[in-house]
């Protein structure tokens, strides 16, 4: 019984070495093996014309979607699973692999950078504030937020958030909502002044009810350290997901900017005026620096 205990503990030593060894000297399959393999990828986004939102007839369309599924396309993948969730929980998603990419319009920031890796930027875009019409408060900046009888609507996370706090508005002046739409009906209804986002956002929502809302006009940018806010917005990853930000970089140099390029996002609005000019080492650069 001796023999056979021993027998029997150096043949469990034995597999048990051999896995090891098998899994030690296995490499990994990365997010973009994986996705080329099975020719698909899970995209998170938070709806928000003109990025990524349903149409009236339920399909998906919007900037990131149109450029992202052109940069999977010529990388071999053609399924695009899109998962729908909250602004604020994009990055937590991310994070816990509900989804393997963002494509939801998002800036380029040094907060997210601790979290995130960027690609190269495919949009830059300026703020814009959301009025009732005729702009009855006369409301013409974020800082006319900064008084105690007023509240800015902004979507919880997004980077309007961010510069409201930065230009020293309290937060009790803020009301965080859900999604643009929540943020529409909270300008109707009067429970918010004003509507943060971005000057193409805001443009859309004014044609969904152009009796009623209008952008705010003439509108004094935001000016954060000394910088004008524009932000640049791209695709974010998992900073573990080195080949797929590579493969999707290699994919978008050369065509932002290209007339390609130009004409599947020209419908959604964008104008070669909204086109980068930086690159996204050199938006991250102020951030070394503690700016």
């Amino acid at each position: 019984m001796r023999r056979v205990w021993w027998g029997f503990a150096c043949l469990t030593l034995i597999v048990v070495s051999t896995a090891l060894i098998w899994w030690l000297t296995t490499p990994i399959e990365t997010s973009l093996e994986r996705a080329q393999r099975t020719g698909m990828i899970r995209i998170g986004y938070a709806p928000e014309a003109p990025f990524a939102y349903r149409t009236a007839s339920g399909e998906l369309d919007g900037e990131a979607v149109v450029v992202i599924s052109w940069v999977m396309q010529r990388l071999g993948i053609s399924q695009l699973e899109w998962v729908q969730t909250e602004w604020a929980d994009l990055i937590p998603g991310l994070q816990a692999g509900k989804f393997d990419l963002i494509a939801s319009g998002m800036f380029i920031t040094c907060e997210r950078a601790q979290q995130l890796a960027f690609s190269q930027p495919t949009f830059a875009l300026s703020h814009a504030i959301l009025v009732k019409l005729d702009n009855p408060l006369q409301i013409q900046s974020f800082n006319d937020f900064r008084r105690p009888d007023r509240r800015l609507a902004v979507m919880r996370g997004a980077e309007e958030a961010t510069i409201a706090q930065a230009l020293g508005i309290d937060p009790q002046q803020l009301l965080f909502v859900p999604d643009v739409q929540t943020g529409l009906a909270a300008v109707l209804a009067g429970r918010a002044d004003g509507l943060a986002l971005t000057e193409l956002s805001v443009d859309l929502l004014v044609q969904q009810a152009p009796d009623l809302v209008e952008r705010a006009q003439p509108f004094v940018p935001p000016i954060i350290d000394g910088n004008l806010s524009i932000g640049y917005g791209a695709f974010a990853m998992r900073p573990a997901d080195t080949h797929l930000r590579i493969a999707i970089d290699q994919q978008l140099l050369g065509f932002i900017g290209s007339d390609e390029h130009y004409a599947l996002i020209a419908p959604f609005g964008f104008s070669r005026e909204h086109l980068p000019n930086r690159s996204t080492a050199s938006i991250l650069q102020s951030c070394e620096h503690g700016s």
